[in-house]
């Protein structure tokens, strides 16, 4: 795919994901929404790296991001790659620009999903897993069918 579909595409992705993560995390600040016994709504700050495990070192979490990040720009920018494998790519980039533009604006990120017994968490995260577990799917795919 040439470089300028690559960026328009990315830029679509980008901007789409973090409008919805920026707005929803705005309409749940300071409330909390129980919907069942195991899905509620509730603002939760969390200054940890993920799901709220990890160190509460904020200047270690961000340069951790800023580097992932960087090498998330510079795979795509050196590698001639299948659609299949850059929407997922953008997705874990702009969730992870949404979260950490929350750092460093709030220093924190909002988290308002919990979901049975599972760390809190919100659109970024989601987006960032659905697009490893496709990295995973497609590294694996093809690990398999080049054999």
């Amino acid at each position: 795919m040439n470089k300028k579909k690559t960026i328009l595409i990315g830029s679509i992705i980008i901007a789409i994901i973090l409008f919805i993560d920026q707005l929803t995390k705005f309409m749940i600040l300071d409330k909390n929404i129980v919907i069942s016994d195991f899905l509620e709504f509730t603002f939760t700050k969390n200054t940890n790296p993920s799901f709220g495990i990890g160190s509460n070192n904020i200047i270690m979490t961000i340069m951790v991001n800023v580097v992932i990040l960087g090498l998330i720009i510079k795979f795509i920018k050196e590698n001639e790659l299948e659609i299949s494998l850059l929407i997922p790519l953008f997705m874990v980039f702009a969730g992870g620009i949404s979260n950490l533009g929350d750092r460093l604006i709030r220093g924190y990120v909002v988290e308002f999903v919990k979901l049975f017994d599972f760390p809190i968490f919100n659109f970024a995260d989601i987006c960032i897993i659905i697009g490893v577990i496709l990295i995973g799917y497609k590294i694996i795919k093809s690990i398999i069918f080049e054999r």
